[in-house]
């Protein structure tokens, strides 16, 4: 009987360890899985401390473009000062080997003169060509950047159609 109660019990440890095993093995996996399906997610997108940006060449309208980011958890990009300014500058050169006017995430059409970035980062850096914002016939509210030779910022009417950088933060 004494045999009997001790194998019982030695089955039931090692169905015990096994199962623990099992289960580690299991966890190990489904991180593997968790971070291969994080690669891929973002894959295409360029890094810059718990940001990624990504350059999208379809000329949109702003209000689109800020759409076409959202639908990806993504907001038409911010800038917080000149070094990632430059780094959105390189993120666009890798994808067209040029430096076209594109949007960015800022805009005063809320209240003129008051502007912001729809990502909600405080809107403390700017890089605006000389002479702007110019808000040109009252009607410049929203923001592009790689204006004229200086490749600087510039206001301009929001339905005007340019590629754009759109950004999401890493939690």
């Amino acid at each position: 009987m004494k045999l009997l109660t001790v194998s019982v019990l030695l089955c039931a440890v090692i169905t015990l360890i096994i199962a623990a095993e099992g289960g580690k093995e299991a966890k190990a996996q489904e991180e593997h899985l968790v971070e291969k399906r994080y690669w891929y997610k973002y894959r295409g997108w360029t890094r810059y401390g718990n940001r990624h940006y990504r350059y999208f060449p379809y000329r949109l309208d702003w209000a689109h473009a800020q759409r076409h980011c959202q639908s990806m958890h993504a907001n038409l990009a911010s800038v917080r000062n000149l070094r990632e300014y430059r780094v959105i500058q390189r993120v666009i050169y890798r994808a067209t080997h040029s430096y076209p006017i594109t949007w960015l995430g800022g805009s005063d059409a809320q209240k003129e003169h008051h502007w912001f970035w729809i990502d909600g980062t405080p809107f403390k850096f700017t890089y605006w060509c000389r002479g702007e914002p110019n808000n040109y016939w009252r009607r410049e509210h929203c923001m592009h950047m790689n204006w004229s030779g200086h490749k600087c910022m510039n206001d301009i009417f929001c339905h005007y159609r340019y590629p754009y950088v759109c950004v999401w933060k890493r939690r």
